[in-house]
């Protein structure tokens, strides 16, 4: 049961560190699979793989605006499935606006209503 504990332990902390900078992830499998899987001609695992970088780019800009709860919640997400910073972002971002939406909604209960 201790060795168990042991690697949860660990597992979280692992990605409690990764929480304080953007991953690194190794996109091209999951463009490999994208471009196999989609419909769309013309797209190559380049043009996919120049997205992620433009979009992990884009992290990289924002990372610190996005609560640590979030970090954390998208990061344990992503580590599920084959990694991609489009998925990341998109992430972080509903996190970001649902947590605008229940503070607006907290406040906006807290004022007395016009009658």
């Amino acid at each position: 049961m201790l060795p168990v504990l042991t690697l949860l332990l660990s597992a979280d902390l692992i990605v409690r560190v990764a929480a304080a900078t953007v991953p690194t992830y190794n996109v091209k499998p999951t463009c490999r699979a994208a471009i196999e899987l989609s419909a769309i001609t013309g797209r190559t695992v380049e043009m996919c793989e120049a997205s992620e970088a433009q979009v992990r780019n884009e992290i990289v800009k924002t990372w610190s605006t996005f609560t640590e709860a979030a970090k954390d919640r998208c990061l344990n997400t992503s580590a599920r499935h084959a990694p991609s910073y489009v998925e990341l972002l998109i992430c972080l971002e509903s996190m970001r606006d649902m947590q605008k939406r229940q503070q607006q909604e907290k406040s906006d209960g807290a004022r007395p209503r016009p009658r």
